[in-house]
């Protein structure tokens, strides 16, 4: 009960940034944005991400995952309130939206990783696995839900609308996330596993490094289908709001299916796999859109990514013991806006130059240097253990 009401409160919350996902950049292109200008705008919230992930990391570990989860909720507020100031239009200018996406880049940047870090405080080692699914999950049905509602309530009404339900929908997450039961953290030197590093105020892991890449050049893809996508769909008249839905469903329906998955296959399997999958449907993308192939990639690079994400944060957290697992993931965090970054701002040249297929191919070939590390990382090829005793991976020299 208690994982549901965080993964409820979660989604919740990230309504305060997948409700923006596509309404916005179709919000700016109707209002007459150049392409490599929204491009910009919407990378401009994985951009605040970068430095966030190492401040955050250290306030996680500082001041636990209950505190940020709060703060992350009101940036999404704010970000919403400025998109309600009157006057606020694209026509009129670009600057409120680029501190909109400033405020959102810092809530996302916040909320995943303040989540992830309570589970292991609020459930039995036998549990975790399942639980980090689940809670992963939750993000990703907002995912699902929350771009096509959001179109629907701009089309019906405006942005603003979209703006309103988002204020509601956060300080209700923010309501049901109050008095979660977390325990205690262990005290240091008492998990088995050697001290993490600091340097500077930033608290690392050796053993984090390959887990960490392998997301970048994974996710980068998704910074091109998600700046530029929604723009493409509509000039073809094929459904966006589709493709975010059967992406979000699939990765939903996996999610809850991959925290079983992971004590039956490796690790290193089933990143495989997912990412193979995923390939596949940015392939199938660079084909002539229409409603039935977005419907298609969404279902099969949904499926892909949770197949893919589910293990890499089940690794990060065997990786880490509570005094630094917050960092281990606003370190995830960051590196998912890393690599969002990479695919709409660095993106943006390359598709104004040459077309998003170009993008694409280029998310393509990221993934394929993905598999290549993942297939000779010898620490995901480790069983991972679901009994009752807290899996701790020893402190050594991995190949990345």
């Amino acid at each position: 009960m208690t994982i549901l009401r965080l993964s409820v409160a979660l989604f919740l919350l990230q309504a305060g940034f997948h409700a923006y996902t596509a309404s916005l950049p179709l919000a700016l292109a109707r209002a007459g944005a150049p392409d490599a200008s929204i491009g910009l705008i919407m990378g401009v919230a994985a951009v605040v991400q970068i430095p966030g992930a190492i401040a955050g990391g250290r306030l996680l570990d500082a001041f636990g995952g209950a505190r940020l989860f709060i703060i992350a909720g009101l940036a999404y507020v704010a970000a919403a309130a400025i998109l309600l100031l009157p006057g606020t239009d694209p026509a009129a200018g670009l600057a409120p939206f680029v501190v909109a996406r400033v405020l959102q880049g810092a809530g996302l940047g916040l909320a995943l990783p303040a989540a992830l870090s309570m589970v292991p405080r609020l459930v039995p080692a036998m549990r975790q696995a399942a639980s980090l699914a689940y809670i992963g999950a939750a993000h990703n049905v907002a995912l699902m839900i929350m771009p096509a509602l959001s179109i629907a309530i701009m089309n019906s009404s405006s942005l603003r609308g979209v703006d309103v339900l988002v204020v509601g929908m956060v300080l209700a997450g923010l309501l049901l996330s109050r008095r979660l039961p977390t325990r205690d953290p262990e005290p240091s030197g008492t998990t088995g596993m050697a001290a993490a590093s600091r340097r500077f105020g930033i608290t690392y892991r050796r053993e984090w490094t390959a887990p960490l890449v392998i997301v970048v050049l994974y996710v980068a893809h998704w910074g091109v289908v998600t700046s530029y996508l929604p723009i493409r769909a509509e000039a073809a008249g094929a459904d966006i709001g589709l493709f975010f839905a059967a992406d979000g469903i699939s990765i939903v329906a996996m999610r809850l299916v991959t925290g079983s998955l992971v004590g039956r296959f490796s690790l290193r399997l089933l990143i495989l796999v997912g990412a193979g999958m995923t390939a596949a449907s940015l392939g199938l993308l660079l084909l002539p859109l229409t409603t039935p192939i977005l419907l298609l990639c969404g279902l099969l690079g949904g499926t892909g990514g949770a197949i893919v994400m589910t293990p890499i944060t089940i690794e990060l957290s065997r990786r880490s013991a509570d005094a630094d697992r917050g960092s281990a993931f606003a370190l995830f965090s960051g590196g998912l806006a890393a690599a969002m970054t990479i695919g709409s701002i660095g993106g943006a040249p390359i598709v104004a130059l040459f077309g998003m297929g170009t993008g694409l191919v280029a998310g393509i070939a990221m993934i394929l240097v993905a598999m290549v590390l993942t297939a000779v990382n010898r620490p995901l090829a480790e069983p991972v253990l679901t009994g009752a005793e807290p899996v701790v991976v020893p402190v050594q020299a991995e190949v990345p």
